[in-house]
């Protein structure tokens, strides 16, 4: 190709490029002019007709607009809400990374906002949506747990005070089942008072756990077996002592 072909077709190719941007740009515009027309009321309601209708980019497009518009406006608090959900209706990392970042910003920048213990009760939902296994990472649990803690606390009449402390039960359910497999591996491996230790934390840390009573018993059996173990021990000591008292 010589430099006159090539450069008719770079020519020909930002054209085109020119006139998408152009056509984008009007599309946008009209867009705007019609948003403009419309109160904030009838565009945060559109966008919960398409958030119900599961079209949640559509959806997220039109909460900003509300929220970007209004942002001091308690309807633009609850724009900025929506955005986020938008988000953690989706079950990949990044969209529940996302979701998380808007929750707890909104949690930060509106502290006395009535939906705050809202933005804190999904802080710990993005944590806890995807499938949590006690023989993983626990530090997602742990998160969660504290998100659902602060709104506990800080909360005590939330009407999502029953769905937080539901959550937080499974998730304590899921650090019992954590130190109960530990406990399991240290008696595997006749480590008796390491299991011993890690029984009496599950007892002490978390009574309702569903396998409490299998604890129980296991408390008590490692406590005879080390109380065996250190009377054998001792009468082993002893007959040494003997034997070395006899050999002088």
């Amino acid at each position: 190709m010589n430099i006159a072909q090539r450069c008719r077709g770079l020519f020909i190719a930002a054209l085109v490029v020119l006139s998408g941007c152009s056509s984008g740009q009007n599309k946008q515009d009209q867009i705007l002019d019609e948003l403009a027309n419309l109160d904030k009321e009838t565009i945060f309601e559109r966008a919960e007709q398409l958030y119900s209708d599961k079209q949640y980019r559509k959806a997220r497009d039109l909460f900003a607009f509300v929220y970007d518009s209004f942002p001091n406006d308690p309807l633009g608090h609850k724009a900025a809400l929506r955005v986020a959900d938008t988000y953690s209706v989706k079950n990949d990392v990044t969209s529940l990374t996302e979701a998380r970042l808007r929750y707890r910003d909104f949690a930060n920048r509106y502290p006395n906002d009535p939906d705050r213990d809202y933005a804190l009760l999904m802080v710990g939902h993005t944590y806890s949506a995807r499938k949590l296994r006690p023989d993983r990472d626990l530090s997602d649990i742990q998160q969660a747990l504290g998100a659902y803690q602060q709104l506990v606390n800080l909360y005590p009449n939330s009407r999502y005070m029953s769905e937080a402390q539901d959550r937080m039960n499974n998730l304590n359910e899921l650090l019992a089942q954590h130190e109960w497999l530990v406990a399991q591996f240290y008696m595997r491996n006749r480590r008796y008072l390491g299991a011993l230790w890690r029984l009496e934390y599950i007892r002490e840390n978390y009574p309702n756990f569903s396998q409490i009573g299998t604890i129980n018993e296991k408390i008590t059996e490692m406590e005879t077996v080390i109380e065996e173990r250190d009377a054998t021990w001792k009468k082993r000591l002893e007959e040494l002592k003997k034997a070395s008292e006899i050999d002088e």
